[in-house]
């Protein structure tokens, strides 16, 4: 392996288990299992963790979480860009338009297709725009070079993944395509902050 690979493998063993909580809880406060009460300390500590929060103007996050709500059972449940501006135009992001944030809510929604981005991901495939559009298209670029060590990799460390996914099995759709985003994240993050120090 790859030290980059394997710092990535590292990055996700100390972290999937709270990416899948994350995306377990806000699937059930999306169907109502929870309320919004109890989601909205999860919703927070998920800002903060993702390095998001001080996007998001201050006591935005009731309204942020009804808004991305609405936003996933709509038409377009996966378009990062016009999510972004709407939440700008809500006045939720301090008169911005945060991709980054953007990709980070509907990455809860559906971890299956949405990777969250940030300047360490966009800096690994090459990217300095913040249009998600685009980096979906140089992603699918990144993981068909990528994909054979990606699968040999994650088959390295599989047993792992396995155990922290057994909580989760029964909750969570297409867990195979979770964990193999979850990698290659995980690995652009790290390849993007390497590119960084130099």
């Amino acid at each position: 392996m790859k030290i980059q690979h394997i710092e990535a493998a590292g990055n996700l063993l100390a972290t999937y288990h709270s990416d899948l909580t994350y995306i377990r809880d806000f699937h059930r406060r999306k169907k109502g299992r929870v309320s919004e009460s109890e989601y909205a300390g999860t919703l927070s500590d998920f800002l903060e963790e993702f390095r998001v929060a001080r996007c998001v103007c201050k006591n935005g996050i009731a309204k942020l979480l009804a808004l991305t709500l609405r936003w996933v059972d709509g038409l377009t449940p996966n378009d990062v860009d016009n999510f972004a501006k709407q939440l700008r135009e809500e006045g939720l992001t301090y008169g911005k338009t945060m991709t980054v944030l953007a990709s980070k809510l509907l990455f809860l929604n559906n971890p299956q297709t949405i990777l969250p981005f940030d300047n360490y991901t966009k800096r690994a495939v090459g990217l300095k725009e913040n249009i998600y559009a685009e980096y979906e298209f140089r992603l699918s670029n990144f993981r068909k070079q990528e994909i054979e060590e990606i699968k040999r990799n994650l088959t390295f460390i599989g047993d792992y993944l396995l155990v922290i996914e057994s909580e989760f099995r029964d909750e969570l759709q297409d867990i195979e395509t979770v964990r193999e985003n979850r990698y290659i994240d995980k690995l652009l993050w790290t390849m993007g902050r390497a590119m960084s120090y130099r």
